[in-house]
């Protein structure tokens, strides 16, 4: 019964796992990837901001920010970057990059939640109280305006991110330990939710129902990561058993908590999925037999894989072309660029450098 009722989800949610085979990169040359135009935003292996051309040529660094580390997030729109330490850059006219005066207060105890700090369509960040410890355990939550510096408490949680649509987050919440566990492991995060300003939180799904949905046993012990779209009317939540060094899984919720579809696939461990400006489209990396893939699945429609070209070390970066045509994915050592069509044609391998943070029209 079990077996039919996964099968039954298949076949029925428009995200199912499936698609057409990778196709394997091209070689045809770095110039059908300038086509796409625009300049990508990448921080350089020494921590640097720099501007390049989606080719990888044309790189210029900006001045006067100096280091700003690795963990650098885009706002929608690419309005904002946001610096781990809650700092931010403008995106000026002209494709120019300006240190922004936000009264976000800073502390060597608090960090952003990386990589989506944004909510309230773009006019708050989200800070962590965390003291330095690291990513991925439970935090007290705090949502600053940028304008007014005013925060608002949302609680504690981990895996957090802003949504879009309101002075709030999405975050997925630690199951308690139950008394009678007489061996301490770690405790699977028990759900995701909804927390806003002003507002009742709202349980969107447990964990339990998502390893159902993926055809996994209910009491796997797993950890979730929430990724909300955009406009924040649907999430994408990765779903990753502690036990594994990949994720399992993607279930794509509505804003209130119903299946829109899954993805059954071995993400790869440190990147995360990406949604096309638009909500239309989400992309991933993959790992497999036949080396890294970068997947990318519409709302309603079918599934496209890339096979990436092999770099040094892993990709870990995808971002999107403002025309939603293009993706382009960076490694995590910060030397070598793919850069695959979204609907057909071709993925080249182009001699960009740094990780991407956003691509700017």
């Amino acid at each position: 019964m079990l077996a039919g009722a996964v099968v039954a989800a298949v076949q029925f949610w428009p995200f199912h796992a499936g698609g057409g085979r990778p196709t394997a990169t091209t070689k045809a040359s770095a110039g059908a990837a300038a086509g796409a135009g625009g300049r990508i935003v990448t921080v350089t292996p020494t921590g640097v901001l720099a501007l390049s051309d989606p080719d990888g040529t044309h790189m210029t660094r900006v001045p006067g920010l100096g280091n700003v580390g690795t963990m650098v997030s885009a706002s929608s729109g690419n309005r904002y970057l946001s610096l781990i330490n809650g700092q931010l850059v403008a995106v000026r006219p002209g494709r120019t990059l300006a240190v922004h005066p936000a009264k976000v207060p800073l502390s060597s105890n608090t960090t952003v939640a990386w990589p989506q700090p944004f909510a309230d369509h773009a006019r708050a960040l989200v800070m962590l109280l965390d003291y330095g410890a690291p990513a991925g355990a439970s935090h007290p939550i705090v949502v600053v305006s940028l304008a007014t510096g005013r925060q608002v408490s949302l609680g504690e949680g981990a895996q957090v991110a802003g949504d879009p649509q309101a002075r709030g987050v999405f975050v997925s919440v630690q199951a308690p330990p139950r008394p009678s566990d007489a061996v301490a492991q770690a405790d699977p995060d028990s759900s995701v939710m909804v927390r806003d300003a002003g507002r009742r939180p709202v349980i969107l799904v447990t964990a339990a129902d998502l390893n159902r949905y993926l055809g996994e046993a209910a009491n796997v012990p797993v950890s979730l990561a929430a990724y909300p779209a955009p406009s924040g009317s649907q999430v994408a939540v990765v779903v990753r058993p502690t036990t594994r060094n990949t994720a399992v899984g993607i279930v794509v919720l509505s804003r209130a908590g119903r299946p829109l579809g899954t993805v059954r696939a071995s993400l790869a461990a440190r990147s995360a999925p990406v949604w096309s400006p638009s909500g239309r489209s989400l992309a991933y990396l993959t790992v497999g037999t036949q080396g890294p893939t970068l997947v990318i699945r519409t709302l309603g429609g079918r599934a496209v894989a890339r096979r990436l070209p092999p770099v040094a070390g892993t990709y870990s970066a995808c971002v999107w072309s403002p025309d939603e045509e293009s993706v382009l994915c960076g490694g995590t050592n910060g030397e070598g660029w793919a850069v695959a069509h979204a609907h057909s044609g071709h993925t080249v391998a182009v001699p960009g450098s740094g990780t991407p943070i956003a691509w700017l029209p």
